[in-house]
């Protein structure tokens, strides 16, 4: 399963982060209007939580932040336009919400993608191109390269997303 014991300190590490933080009851915060500022501030304290908890993290030239944990071979290509990708992935909150997970919507849990050949959020797409055949991984997806000031389903507007990634077989496109 792809909650491995990394990925669920991760986790674990920034909801306590957040449940800590917040002075506010639900009904009070469910009332707060989020803000790129407010954003802002939970991703430094989510970023910085992480760091004291011994992690590295690396950042994209688009910005997306990660955390690897097990690199494919060297060998291995990395994903490329027009590759089949066997991903499982989770995606959360930055309070621990689970919002989507592979294991809901396909067999055994891998989602079996043509890479680039269908419209992804950009921090999404900018993950997969970190990974080969064998990498775990947590993206750190901030709004701007997810959804934005609108949000989506429970996905409230502003908000940083992560997402536990881990790549079960990549297979090179030949055409």
């Amino acid at each position: 399963m792809l909650k491995t014991v990394k990925s669920i300190s991760f986790i674990i590490a920034i909801s306590f982060a957040f449940s800590t933080s917040s002075c506010l009851t639900p009904e009070e915060e469910a009332q707060t209007q989020r803000t790129p500022e407010i954003e802002a501030a939970e991703l430094a304290e989510a970023l910085n939580n992480i760091v004291t908890k011994g992690y590295d993290i690396d950042t994209t030239d688009l910005g997306v932040y990660y955390v690897m944990y097990t690199v494919g071979a060297d060998s291995l290509p990395l994903a490329q336009p027009g590759d089949t990708c066997y991903l499982e992935y989770a995606g959360y909150l930055l309070d621990g919400t689970l919002f989507d997970s592979s294991q809901d919507h396909y067999i055994a849990g891998i989602w079996e993608l043509i890479y680039k050949d269908i419209d992804l959020i950009p921090g999404f797409d900018d993950g997969i191109a970190l990974m080969n055949k064998g990498t775990e991984m947590d993206i750190l997806i901030p709004s701007t390269l997810a959804y934005g000031a609108f949000g989506s389903g429970i996905i409230p507007p502003y908000s940083t997303i992560l997402f536990s990634l881990k790549m079960h077989d990549l297979i090179p496109n030949t055409n």
